[in-house]
């Protein structure tokens, strides 16, 4: 991706209050990381004093590729905004898409994935299965385990997952058979020999 394409979808900044007020009022309620760090050592993110989302971060005045990881996004130094008791920075600002975070009003972190690796995270996602809990109630010292019964009377399907099921569509689907093709440079064809040849 283009530095430009990535500053078009996400953004790790606060918006201008005069410009987008109601995008700087859900920015400061929903996307600010903390306060952790020396401020809160007690906070959920703190690991042996320090923060394992690696906030606060650098402040950066152009969006930068790293290759097959995460850009560093930009984060101008700007003066920061008091809210309740903190001040907030561009640093602790989490990436989000403008017009997600404007339709939900929620958290929504929006990360740029260009690597290969994504694909395989999406696909682990897509068919991690449903939670499930298995509870039984049995007398004491009573020990009868049955796997199987447990299995299906303790599993959750979901509407929509039953819905699939019903209607009997696939899973996933695979097509187009891939085959290696030897590559030769012109007048470089391999030339294979027969054992006695």
């Amino acid at each position: 991706m283009i530095k430009d394409d990535i500053g078009k979808f996400v953004s790790a900044e606060r918006p201008d209050p005069c410009t987008d007020l109601r995008l700087f009022q859900i920015v400061t309620k929903c996307m600010v990381h903390g306060p952790c760090g020396l401020i809160n050592i007690n906070f959920p993110c703190m690991r042996y004093g320090q923060c394992c989302k690696s906030f606060p971060k650098q402040f950066k005045d152009d969006t930068e590729e790293k290759g097959n990881v995460y850009p560093i996004y930009r984060r101008r130094a700007t003066e920061p905004v008091q809210v309740v008791k903190y001040s907030i920075y561009n640093r602790s600002v989490v990436p989000y898409n403008p017009w997600l975070l404007k339709k939900f009003n929620a958290h929504i972190n929006v990360e740029v994935c260009a690597s290969v690796k994504s694909v395989k995270y999406l696909y682990k996602y897509v068919y991690k299965g449903n939670g499930a809990a298995s509870v039984k109630i049995q007398k004491k010292g009573a020990l009868d385990h049955d796997e199987i019964l447990s299995f299906v009377e303790g599993r959750y399907v979901s509407a929509a997952k039953a819905m699939w099921r019903l209607n009997e569509f696939n899973f996933s689907h695979r097509y187009h058979t891939v085959m290696c093709l030897a590559v030769h440079l012109p007048q470089q064809q391999p030339i294979v020999y027969q054992d006695g040849q």
